[in-house]
């Protein structure tokens, strides 16, 4: 593998999202012809108090919506991890369809993005997704 771009698919799933205690569900993605996702929140500011976690939700249909798994979500954030990320890691989902979601409890929680890399692809190179402005890759001599 010469660089990572051309083996893996990012995309932005998630908005930012001003502060804010309620939960809130990225963008569907599919996962045919990938093995794993790599859901990456970007987390702003935190209030004393918050839970905030990341967790996926999956479908076997685009479209519906139900719990992924129970594993399928990282412990909360502490209080003081403000500008700090949320990474969640599946490996061979058990549906086709996946969502991520912010869990914002108890107090605020600003969220700048949530970004998804798809990886172990049937066919390589990847193009980029939509989602997606410009793409540079540098090798050096």
């Amino acid at each position: 593998m010469q660089n990572l771009g051309k083996n893996v698919q990012v995309r932005h799933v998630m908005n930012a999202q001003v502060a804010g205690s309620t939960n809130v569900t990225g963008s569907e993605i599919d996962m045919q012809g990938f093995d794993g996702v790599m859901f990456i929140a970007d987390i702003g500011a935190l209030t004393a108090s918050q839970v905030t976690k990341l967790q996926a939700i999956g479908s076997a249909t685009s479209g519906a919506e139900a719990a992924f798994t129970t594993d399928a979500v990282t412990p909360a954030m502490a209080d003081g991890d403000s500008n700090k990320l949320l990474v969640l890691d599946i490996f061979r989902p058990v549906t086709r369809y996946l969502k991520p979601v912010v869990e914002r409890g108890t107090a605020n929680a600003v969220i700048n993005c949530v970004i998804a890399i798809l990886y172990n692809v049937d066919h390589m190179p990847t193009v980029d997704h939509s989602t997606v402005s410009q793409h540079s890759t540098f090798v050096s001599p």
